[in-house]
């Protein structure tokens, strides 16, 4: 049995992969001169980490500099695997060395950071009326840390790696792209994948950029507006007020923020394509198209459900559909404690959780494109029990789907659905309710934030005890990584040759 160690340079570019996450994560000393005095002290304890990791990455590429080989496929995932963790547990660093949370809470933070899950551990401190309000509140180069690393999750760390590490890591950038990104297929704008990712940080970018611009305008602070950016764009939902979206009040505010998520859940080949001067394909792309129809219909249902309830058409109109996109959209935010709402509004938006965005977007869930294809898969077994021996494919947007694309779709669809059912049962033994426990894995696995029950918008993660933290956590891991590339890494012929 051969193992990396025995394939001296590809042992080698799976380290440069891994060490481009703590690279990238010292972008922290940014923050930390947001305030001064003692937090300096991370600044400078930052910068010296990343002097340390550029010279192990210069010197991977000096070894590996006359090496033709590139990662294989299985390598690629593994990578990706096991370097979001080490993301998550350096990541968790600043947390812990500034004393803001423990081990378990900051690294069930960070992870939620990465995996723009939104789900929180945080509460105001006591003598505080918010997070940043009042004396020995959190200070803001935290607060800015953690609205980071959901900007960084969003579009991807490894995406990221694509762009910066593309020369020392050979063709293997292509396999790390293909196994962090989302969906079946890989989708390239360029001929060169570095180039391509690159595009799709520069669209990124700019859409951030944009919507920091509008929320200045509308009334909210510079820092406040670009915390929001980074958590919406990159349809996470971390917010600097224990109340969230719901603290500024503002419908113009929510108005900005919805197009803004509504982007995010959208595939960036569709923003790419709309920016080049080529919009006539996005209103024929069938995943648009249904993403378009699951957002207005779960709005006009959970708004239909609420006036019914008795809340003003206006109130019933803003409150349903912000939340709604929200959730549809994997991003997390709140205007309002949707906890309390009608049993019908909450049922939709929990299938929402599960439903997702689109593929190649920031969206978490099982998203659009696999609910379609299993829609229409669902629709062709019914018609085949009438025409038995009728040859029908599945048909998307016109063309037939390889068979063995379907059975990836079903095979996806039934191993989510099973990680739900186990870790909703093994979290429901620390002691929480069927409630609390159901939507907390759904609100996990889906990277959506809040859920209902203990954790609903009104309440944080904070009380879960730490095993529960561990495996919720894990939830938010295998969720950002769609399954696949997190359970090769329990397959024993994975470390074979």
């Amino acid at each position: 049995m051969a193992c990396w160690k025995c394939r001296g340079n590809k042992g080698k570019k799976v380290i440069a992969a891994i060490c481009l996450g703590w690279l990238v994560m010292m972008i922290f000393p940014v923050s930390a001169m947001i305030t001064f005095g003692s937090e300096i002290f991370y600044a400078i304890l930052g910068s010296i980490l990343t002097i340390i990791v550029i010279s192990i990455l210069i010197i991977l590429k000096y070894f590996g500099r006359n090496s033709g080989e590139g990662l294989r496929e299985r390598e690629a995932f593994v990578t990706v695997g096991i370097g979001w963790i080490i993301l998550a547990f350096l990541g968790s660093l600043p947390y812990v060395f500034s004393g803001t949370l423990g081990y378990v809470d900051g690294f069930f933070e960070t992870m939620s950071g990465f995996a723009t899950c939104g789900s929180t551990v945080l509460k105001i401190p006591e003598g505080c009326t918010d997070y940043l309000i009042g004396p020995n509140c959190y200070t803001h180069s935290i607060m800015f840390w953690r609205a980071l690393t959901q900007w960084l999750g969003g579009m991807g760390i490894i995406v990221l790696s694509v762009v910066v590490l593309a020369r020392v890591m050979g063709a293997g950038s292509a396999k790390l792209f293909k196994a962090e990104t989302a969906g079946h297929m890989v989708t390239r704008l360029k001929p060169r994948l570095r180039e391509t990712a690159s595009i799709l940080w520069k669209i990124y970018l700019l859409f951030t950029v944009v919507q920091i611009i509008l929320l200045a305008i509308a009334g909210m602070g510079v820092y406040d507006a670009v915390c929001h950016s980074f958590t919406s764009i990159a349809t996470g939902g971390f917010s600097t007020h224990a109340s969230n979206v719901e603290h500024y009040n503002s419908p113009i505010i929510e108005a900005i923020m919805i197009v803004f998520m509504l982007i995010g859940g959208t595939s960036f080949i569709l923003h790419y394509r709309i920016l080049t001067g080529k919009p006539k394909g996005v209103f024929k792309d069938p995943e648009f198209r249904f993403y378009m129809f699951t957002v207005i219909t779960g709005t006009l249902l959970v708004t239909l459900s609420l006036i019914m309830s008795n809340y003003n058409v206006l109130d019933a109109i803003r409150y349903g559909t912000f939340n709604t996109v929200s959730i549809n959209t994997a991003s997390g935010f709140s205007s309002i404690n949707f906890g309390s709402w009608p049993v019908p509004a909450k049922i939709v938006l929990v299938i929402l959780m599960f439903v997702g965005g689109c593929v190649g977007s920031t969206a978490g869930g099982i998203k659009i494109i696999r609910t379609l294809i299993l829609l229409k898969a669902g629709k062709r077994e019914i018609k085949k029990i009438v025409r038995p021996r009728a040859v029908m494919p599945v048909l998307l947007g016109g063309k037939p789907l390889p068979e063995g694309v379907v059975i990836n779709v079903a095979s996806f669809f039934f191993l989510y659905l099973l990680t739900f059912v186990v870790a909703t049962v093994l979290l429901s033994f620390t002691g929480l309710n069927a409630v609390t426990s159901s939507t907390a894995v759904a609100t996990t696995m889906g990277t959506v934030g809040p859920g209902f029950g203990g954790v609903g918008p009104a309440h944080t993660f904070a009380f879960i005890s730490p095993i529960g933290k561990i495996i919720l956590s894990v939830c938010m891991w295998i969720g950002r990584l769609e399954i696949f590339a997190c359970l090769i890494l329990f397959l024993p012929s994975t470390y074979k040759s």
